[in-house]
């Protein structure tokens, strides 16, 4: 701890409030990259003696490989990733690990392995929601596709519709999720390095040599707003409340489609559960846990919001309060999508015989609509004809050929109300609910999910080259949990 301005340690339960080393823990290893890179600046500018800058980053080179085997643990006392860093390297070189800090601040360092952590978490929810994508794409592409259920409005039955268009609309929000996260991520150019505490340096900084280094296009232009800024942070809190909504939607169509009055889906044994009374339970308790993860996925993005409302410039202690509301939300998002591609995939969906009701109703009013009827009368001579017919305990498809001539004179020659299975084929508009329109949504859908992969492998593939020029240890990535370090706290069904 930094104490020498005072006469006495921090409090006990300051400290305690104070301490951010837990969370930190998932910045330690963007810390060591731009230390390294700080260092290399350093003894390239002469600010600092280039036997000491080589010095220091060897002791940083043999922190990152303690680091990638999860043997750098962060000591609370020291309050937060950057004075352990600095502690241990000192420990390990002497007196030029002191020289480490020269023409930084805790706050310009925070602000950059926030975004360097954050790059990293972005490429790997955009991975997750494209995988997704693709599991509802091939299921949607399978037989299990072309079988017609009845679509919903209201949960009432409305119209009848593909099950492939059903999976290659819920693939299509996925996709948008994973092309958001990448808009965030291509925003990340500006690197906050060297703005110091909110003022910059009075030292020779060549502040552009360590944004190229770590893979930023530039610096960033206002050192006020370097150290305040945490836009990215919020726009991807807002961009996973939104996947938050998507894999709750998706998986209230999974927990109802399971119901036995329903029987549209049947989710594979690895993703259900029984009861601890009832042994005949099928309970399909994953999907229900991924549609309770919205409500938390909002609350972080408002608990951010209103964290940075009022905020004068530039640094406040405020923003500490910030990263785990976005290390949490990242980690439940990737658990999420970790689950929900293989619970897709070994998926069956069904076409349950169904009591459809009138979801062809819409076909006679465009009939009539043919034949010249205006809509609205055509609507409403429908309506009463349905509900005369419904007092009968009668449906239109009971309606013999002459009851259709008296009803419906105008219809002479329209051969018969279409069946349940015949509906989706009269739609043929662009994305109705005919093959030959499904077909092209399935097609856009592998599209963009390839463009997203591809994405994802170029940039992967820009950082590592980066990390690789420097000989920073490459760890696996992450699946699930954010927090390195740390395994993620499981889920028990109950």
């Amino acid at each position: 701890m930094l104490r020498e301005r005072f006469s006495a340690p921090l409090d006990r339960s300051a400290l305690a409030l104070s301490d951010s080393t837990e969370e930190d823990t998932a910045l330690l290893r963007a810390d060591l990259w731009g230390s390294r890179v700080h260092a290399r600046m350093l003894g390239e500018t002469g600010i600092v003696p280039v036997r000491s800058a080589r010095r220091i980053d060897a002791g940083l080179r043999a922190l990152e490989r303690r680091a990638a085997r999860g043997q750098l643990p962060l000591t609370p006392e020291l309050e937060d990733v950057h004075l352990n860093v600095e502690r241990e390297l000192t420990r390990r070189i002497g007196r030029d690990g002191e020289r480490l800090h020269t023409g930084r601040s805790r706050n310009d360092q925070v602000a950059t392995d926030l975004l360097l952590w954050l790059r990293e978490a972005l490429l790997d929810l955009e991975e997750g929601c494209a995988r997704v994508a693709l599991a509802l794409r091939e299921r949607a592409a399978s037989p299990q596709g072309r079988s017609v259920v009845t679509g919903w409005t209201h949960l009432q039955p409305a119209q009848r519709v593909y099950v492939a268009q059903i999976l290659g609309t819920h693939a299509l929000r996925f996709l948008r999720d994973a092309e958001r996260f990448r808009s965030v991520r291509e925003r990340l150019t500006d690197s906050p390095l060297g703005s110091g505490a909110l003022a910059g340096s009075s030292l020779p900084l060549d502040r552009r040599r360590t944004a190229r280094l770590l893979g930023f296009s530039r610096p960033s232009p206002s050192s006020l707003d370097a150290v305040s800024d945490r836009d990215a942070a919020l726009e991807a809190l807002s961009n996973l409340a939104l996947l938050g909504v998507h894999v709750s939607s998706l998986a209230e169509e999974l927990v109802l489609g399971s119901m036995p009055q329903v029987g549209r889906v049947r989710l594979a044994d690895p993703f259900v559960t029984t009861s601890s009374l009832m042994p005949h339970k099928r309970n399909p308790d994953l999907a229900e846990l991924l549609r309770a993860e919205s409500g938390p996925a909002l609350g972080r993005l408002v608990a951010h919001l209103a964290l940075l409302k009022g905020l004068p410039l530039a640094y406040n202690r405020d923003l500490q309060t910030g990263k785990p509301l976005l290390f949490d939300g990242v980690d439940r998002a990737l658990r999420g999508l970790a689950v929900l591609a293989p619970m897709l995939s070994t998926a069956e969906f069904l076409a349950p015989k169904e009591h459809v009701g009138e979801t062809g109703s819409v076909e006679v009013v465009d009939a009539l609509v043919g034949a010249g009827v205006p809509f609205r009368q055509a609507h409403r001579r429908l309506a009463r004809e349905l509900h005369r017919l419904e007092r009968a305990h009668r449906t239109l498809r009971e309606l013999s050929p002459r009851e259709w001539q008296q009803r419906f004179p105008e219809l002479e020659g329209w051969r018969a109300h279409p069946s349940p299975e015949s509906e989706p084929e009269l739609r043929r508009t662009e994305g109705g609910s005919a093959r030959e329109s499904v077909r092209p949504l399935l097609a856009e859908v592998g599209r963009r999910a390839r463009r997203a992969a591809r994405a994802v492998r170029a940039e992967r593939s820009r950082l590592l080259r980066l990390q690789q020029a420097l000989n920073v240890p490459i760890q696996r990535r992450r699946r699930s949990a954010a927090r390195a370090g740390r395994s993620p706290r499981p889920h028990r069904a109950r």
